[in-house]
């Protein structure tokens, strides 16, 4: 999927505004936390972690944790942040 209408737009866990989404990085609590493809493959260093799915669900380790809202923002879901 093509995320670059996502940069500039916000990370969230659940209601909570925790971070940004810079171009190719995501921000968590003013720290890099990931890069990102414009095509949204999701790494950390040189290893591969997850995607945005084609209908906007966001996969981290082969597992669903999020979805972009209709703002462009990520949400991840509460049980995201536990891990």
């Amino acid at each position: 999927m093509l995320i670059i209408d996502c940069f500039g737009k916000n990370i969230y866990i659940n209601n909570d505004h925790v971070g940004y989404i810079g171009q190719n990085i995501l921000y968590i609590n003013g720290q890099k936390f990931a890069e990102i493809t414009d095509y949204g493959e999701i790494s950390m260093g040189d290893k591969k972690v997850g995607y945005i799915d084609d209908d906007g669900t966001i996969v981290i380790n082969d597992r669903e944790v999020g979805y972009i809202d209709g703002g462009n923002n990520f949400v991840f879901n509460r049980s995201f942040a536990k891990r």
